[in-house]
């Protein structure tokens, strides 16, 4: 029964509306009108009045962050952008977004202590860029950016850093002080503290934020009520750190506060490893937690709060997760009272043409600021090339709409024939039919269907016709990435999962076998997949089997092996051996002798280099033409002389372009001593390429540092001892699994319950009889998930297994199926059971 009179009147009022309406505009009348009730019902709305401060960051949604532009490092193009302009920031403003945060580092332009002056120039390019997104309309927000780690991080041990961080918003203040109330002022971008405990670090943080309210208070004008914003340490909603900084807004006493926090979702969703390559349960539970956390600290009890930076830290989920995660979170964030700024560096709004990168996406968190957007379990549906059409079963969460439509471009599809909706549950079947039209050469996306709805934009299913993936080998060397050739066939790249032959997890986060985006990379455009060489950074000798999951639920095994550096054939190519070898130039910026007799490796001559701050030794070649493809490794001696000490980054060149190519750096080289040095090439960028035609031993020190001698430079064909040699070469699973064919179907059980219910068929697809006993494996089960008293003949956890089933122990003939009925205990809250299937049969057993 419903008690609440205001409730009953509400929706009895939007009931009696709709009723006078034609049948067609029913249905969006009552969603419009149920909107409203349920804000009316929010209890914030119903028991309080919003404050000046909480419509003011209202008036501020949805924001943007204007990043990689005035927070690069050492200035605004540094980092690949170009400089910002005015029409910049009024295409933020034709995009619909109300605030733009400019991000600013000032460390380079802030000149010595006492005065710690800012650079006239900076601070003049700061005020013309917030004079430019004020003239679009726009809400600003300003900071001190990286400073935070670059020099605000040292306040323990160096108390100067309150006077110079005092002196810099002094001037910023002074510099805005008649600025309007649609300036605000945010004290410190994610706060740190080094080499101190979080205690700790929470009152020093304290210190600095009650200084920059009372230095910019201080300031008067428009000043005096101007909207500061405060983040807790590490801008995070660890419960601690919130109430740290509820207790400082409390003892200033200031209405004109805001909070501000950083949110980039579930960590392993956000960097896609340990598994979770899905927006479900944990990524809600983590959002909700943490958006509840702030709510009750701050704007339950009249404190705003900015969500400051919104994004995904490796930006790598598969588009659809990406967007699910962009729609729950950015509702969430509005039903909270959170006014959301994602955090960009171009990848929205275009910097250059102005133009919007990502409609669909910018669509769909737009569509969230008063309501919901529909998505699904998927955004992409596989029609195969090794089995005929089958049905495809889609979820949709319609989110408060209603399915209107099917369409595969401007064609509209016809329920029916084509799909069937089923409004209980929200189910859409797109029919076998319609799916084997798209089964046809080449590989790849063949059409876009879309979901229409009556509110918001559709959700987009992306057709693709795929076959199973073909890695071919590869081989390289642990210090260099690894780059596997790799047919994709139509299908995507989920995740990668690498154990050694003891079973124990190889690469990075040794917590979990499947691995972060990064740790392996796929380029669709060029067919590879490459291993990154960070991934065999801690790796030892021997082997490591990779499993590459595929969206389509296809499994590719590939096995590496690592062995140390080795002898090659041929000879080596001397670069200087007491002289300079012929072809051979010194093109160096330091003072250097290459007929030095002081001291040297092997008699009588080695090169003395006496480089200033960046001098560099830089040796070039000009003679004939040489391959240098069969080269492995640069090999020289070095001697610091009698101080030692000196830094010396090596760097290559092909065809003297070194742009974009990675470094080595010595970071001591030592004293009075000879020391051999083997840098791969593969280390600088270099193995491979046939024409290599420099090398440079640059001083990066810094400073000006004593001689240093080099002798008998050289490239050899040998592996470097230092560093594993790597080869891949693809597996196949035995038997083959693409001798059977798995599916399966999903129920849930009663509503409420935390079980799922799987009617597996699994088909022998040869055309030879399979022999029993014949199991289903179930592969890199989902986390929290166990399968419980499967309708089976055997059911089992193995404890350095996964779970498996006997679905026959008879002869499967050709063409013939066998039947199992699976239980799960599932992820919760709404998580997904996910596995990968495996048949064995013929004798094998898990």
């Amino acid at each position: 029964m419903n008690r609440n009179p205001l409730r009953q009147w509400l929706f009895l009022t939007c009931t009696m509306l709709c009723s006078l309406l034609w049948p067609g505009a029913q249905v969006q009348a009552k969603n419009s009108l149920q909107s409203y009730v349920e804000t009316l019902l929010q209890p914030s709305a119903l028991t309080q009045a919003k404050s000046p401060m909480q419509l003011y960051v209202e008036a501020t949604q949805p924001g943007i962050n204007l990043g990689n532009t005035l927070d690069a490092i050492p200035d605004e193009t540094s980092w690949g952008n170009p400089p910002i302009t005015q029409e910049l920031l009024q295409a933020y403003a034709n995009a619909g977004y109300k605030s733009v945060r400019i991000p600013i580092t000032w460390t380079a332009y802030i000149g010595p202590g006492p005065t710690y002056t800012v650079d006239s120039a900076r601070m003049d390019r700061v005020q013309q860029v917030v004079d430019w997104a004020l003239g679009a309309g726009l809400y600003v927000m300003i900071n001190l950016h990286h400073d935070s780690w670059q020099w605000i991080s040292s306040l323990p041990a160096d108390p100067t850093v309150t006077d110079k961080y005092s002196a810099v918003w002094t001037q910023i203040s002074q510099r805005f002080v008649g600025y309007p109330n649609k300036l605000m002022f945010e004290s410190i971008n994610e706060p740190q503290f080094a080499n101190v405990d979080d205690a700790t670090a929470r009152v020093l943080l304290d210190d600095l934020n009650t200084v920059f309210v009372n230095i910019v208070r201080g300031t008067g004008g428009m000043n005096a009520t101007r909207p500061l914003v405060l983040p807790c340490l590490n801008t995070n909603t660890g419960q601690e750190n919130l109430d740290s900084l509820a207790a400082t807004i409390a003892n200033l006493n200031d209405q004109n506060l805001i909070t501000t926090f950083h949110f980039y979702g579930f960590w392993p969703f956000s960097v896609n490893n340990s598994g979770y390559t899905k927006f479900n349960g944990p990524s809600i539970d983590n959002i909700v937690q943490s958006f509840d956390a702030v709510y009750n600290t701050f704007v339950s009890q009249g404190v705003p709060a900015i969500v400051g930076e919104l994004g995904l830290l490796s930006g790598n989920p598969e588009r659809g997760e990406s967007l699910k995660y962009h729609e729950y979170v950015t509702q969430y964030s509005r039903l909270k009272g959170m006014t959301h700024m994602l955090w960009d560096t171009g990848s929205m709004i275009d910097r250059s043409t102005y133009a919007v990168k990502d409609p669909y996406q910018l669509a769909i968190m737009m569509q969230t600021l008063t309501g919901r957007a529909t998505t699904a379990d998927t955004d992409m549906i596989f029609v195969s090339a090794d089995e005929e059409s089958q049905n495809a079963k889609i979820n949709l969460n319609l989110n408060g709409n209603h399915f209107v439509s099917l369409k595969d471009g401007s064609t509209l599809l016809l329920p029916g024939i084509d799909y069937n909706y089923n409004t209980n549950g929200s189910v859409l079947t797109i029919k076998k039919r319609r799916l084997a039209r798209y089964a046809a050469a080449p590989y790849g996306e063949k059409a876009v269907l879309t979901v229409n709805v009556d509110s918001g934009p559709a959700w987009q299913l992306h057709v693709r016709y795929a076959s199973t993936p073909v890695l071919s080998s590869a081989s390289g060397t642990a210090g260099g990435n690894l780059v596997i050739p790799t047919a994709f066939n139509g299908d995507q790249l989920e995740a990668m999962e690498a154990l050694r032959a003891d079973g124990s997890y190889a690469g990075p986060m040794s917590w979990t076998r499947f691995k972060a985006w990064g740790d392996f990379t796929p380029d669709y455009t060029n067919n590879t997949i490459t291993i990154s060489k960070d991934f065999f950074t801690e790796e030892p000798a021997g082997t490591i089997e990779l499993k590459f999951h595929f969206w389509s639920g296809r499994v590719a095994t590939y096995q590496l092996t690592l062995q140390s550096g080795g002898s090659s054939s041929g000879p080596d190519w001397s670069i200087y051996d007491n002289s300079l070898a012929a072809g051979w130039q010194n093109w160096s910026w330091a003072t250097v002798d290459t007929a030095n007799t002081t001291v040297s490796y092997s008699a009588p001559s080695s090169i003395s280099v006496d480089a200033g701050a960046w001098g560099s030794l830089y040796l070039a070649y000009q003679g004939d033409a040489v391959d240098t493809s069969g080269y492995n490794t640069l090999v020289f001696w070095a001697n610091g002389g009698p101080s030692g000490g000196q830094k010396i980054t090596i760097s290559a060149a092909v065809n003297f372009n070194g742009d974009g190519l990675p470094s080595y750096t010595i970071d001591s080289l030592p004293a009075n001593t000879w020391q051999k040095y083997e840098i791969p090439l593969s280390t600088l960028g270099v193995q491979g390429a046939a024409n290599i035609t420099s090398f440079g031993f640059m001083n990066t020190s810094g400073v000006t540092e004593p001689t240093f001698y080099l002798d008998e430079i050289k490239l050899s064909p040998n592996q470097s001892s230092t560093v594993m040699r790597v080869t891949g070469i693809p597996t196949t699973e035995t038997p083959s699994i693409a001798s059977f064919k798995v599916r399966y179907l999903t129920v849930e059980e009663d509503d409420g319950s935390s079980q799922l219910k799987q009617k597996v068929r699994v088909r022998n697809t040869g055309t030879q009889p399979a022999v029993g006993p014949i199991y289903l494996v179930l592969d890199g089960m989902s986390l929290n998930t166990s399968l419980v008293d499967p309708v089976g003949l055997t059911g089992s956890i193995l404890p350095a297994g996964n779970p498996y089933i006997i679905v026959t122990p008879d002869i499967l003939e050709p063409g013939d199926k066998a039947k199992a009925t699976l239980n799960f205990t599932s992820p919760v809250p709404g998580g997904d059971v996910t596995y990968t299937p495996r048949v064995l049969s013929d004798g094998l057993t898990p």
